[in-house]
């Protein structure tokens, strides 16, 4: 793995539109028990250290997000995002707007944190879409299938067990299609192609989305930063009934119910209709607490805000960031 190849992949993936296309990446889990490790898992640890430092060296603004970012083009995608023919201005991620640029030194701090985690195992390779339109159809089945042949679908009791004892229940890693924003693409397209592969999904709608009239979704999408592609006339956002029966053999998770970031929540009221009424709606809906939360953003858990806490509180058990899959307390 040359500087020229961490480069172009760095590249591709800047220069890709990630509503696009399934973004490939790697996320440590826990904590857990102390696990024996694994020889992929201590060399994924030594290729990570390699992209870290040649990506701070081209952008001062990356996060450990896109050296992950990087590492699953180059290992967990069945085509790799195409080379720009000009290299994008910048290789850092999207961040939400006010979202600042930690120091150098947390950022450092952070890489190696997932560098221990991964040689210790403590690893799982996730694919996060957004919109799957009629257009891209047979492609994302081609996809799925892929990582079918190669991975097995990932429960979130799968998840709490290696938490308790340090392994996966089937000699082949596992792997994590997560489908972000509720779309009603995810139900129509996805949903199908995870079914005929026999691939677990994990869905995260923000829940206002859902009861946005038809007419108005596109408006409400462009107004809370979705990424929304060419699509016919009519929805944009799956039913709520729809949900209810994709949680039957799928994962459900907790979005906000805007699309929000945890940053904008930090008053009662907000906590209340960012957090505490979705996941009292999806609770309901689906019968069970989502398995999982995620902000806009990505964002790691912080006990200091005020919305994470109120997660943790709701009895949510699993926080999603761009780096980790975290077991809550």
């Amino acid at each position: 793995m040359t500087r020229d190849e961490l480069l172009a992949a760095a590249w591709a993936v800047a220069a890709e539109d990630e509503e696009r296309a399934g973004v490939a990446t790697y996320l440590t889990v826990g904590p857990s028990v102390p696990g024996p490790g694994s020889a992929d898992g201590a060399a994924l640890a030594d290729r990570l250290t390699r992209a870290w430092a040649v990506l701070a060296a081209a952008d001062p603004e990356v996060t450990v997000q896109d050296a992950l970012a990087v590492l699953g083009d180059l290992d967990l995608r069945p085509v790799p995002a195409p080379v720009p023919g000009a290299a994008p201005a910048r290789l850092a991620a999207w961040r939400p707007p006010g979202t600042p640029v930690a120091p150098r030194a947390v950022r450092d701090a952070e890489v190696r944190t997932v560098r221990d985690a991964f040689a210790g195992g403590r690893l799982l390779r996730v694919v996060n879409y957004h919109d799957t339109p009629r257009a891209s159809a047979r492609e994302l089945r081609a996809e799925l299938a892929w990582y079918a042949e190669r991975f097995v679908p990932v429960t979130a009791a799968d998840v709490h067990a290696f938490c308790d004892t340090g392994a996966w229940p089937d000699p082949r890693p596992g792997i994590v299609p997560a489908f972000f924003d509720g779309f009603a693409s995810a139900v129509e397209v996805a949903l199908p192609a995870l079914e005929e592969v026999g691939l677990t999904g994990w869905f995260y709608p923000p829940t206002a989305f859902l009861d946005v009239p038809p007419a108005r979704q596109r408006d409400f999408a462009r107004a809370h930063e979705y990424g929304v592609l060419e699509h016919p006339e009519g929805r944009l956002a799956m039913t709520w009934d729809e949900l209810a029966a994709l949680s039957q053999r799928h994962e459900v998770c907790g979005h906000s119910a805007t699309h929000a970031a945890t940053a904008a929540v930090d008053s009662a009221g907000q906590v209340a209709a960012e957090v505490l009424e979705p996941l009292r709606r999806l609770t309901e809906v689906i019968g069970r607490t989502p398995a999982a939360w995620a902000w806009l953003g990505g964002t790691a858990f912080d006990p200091d805000r005020p919305g994470d806490r109120a997660v943790a509180g709701a009895g949510v058990r699993l926080w999603t960031s761009n780096t980790s899959l975290q077991r809550l307390g």
